[in-house]
């Protein structure tokens, strides 16, 4: 009774196959434009300091970096580079996005000069 239910058909299988590829595709994209979008608004942020010399602004800028850009770097140099465990590539990866929310917030916070 239970045999059945739980067969799966080679066109199943195949169905399954091609959405988690369609996914996976989807992700990809997905983390390549929220990379771009980081990247721009860092830019932006970085123009912004450089114009004005708005120290804030500065701090804006490295915080998308670290939320963005070194998590991606990490990412790709440990876990895919240098084989090294994914629980520790996380680790450090969440901890440069704990340092850029802070550094935005700082900026954020802290009075124009």
């Amino acid at each position: 009774m239970f045999d059945s239910i739980f067969e799966l058909s080679t066109v199943d299988v195949l169905l399954q196959s091609s959405a988690l590829e369609t996914l996976q595709t989807v992700r990809l994209a997905s983390e390549a434009v929220t990379l771009a979008l980081g990247l721009a608004i860092s830019y932006v942020a970085y123009r912004g300091y450089r114009r004005n010399q708005s120290r804030p602004m500065l701090f804006v800028a490295a915080g998308f970096a670290l939320i963005v850009l070194v998590p991606a770097l990490v990412v790709g140099v440990l876990f895919v580079g240098a084989d090294v465990p994914l629980p520790v590539v996380n680790s450090i990866a969440q901890a440069s996005e704990l340092l850029g929310m802070g550094s935005i917030l700082y900026g954020l916070w802290t009075p124009r000069q």
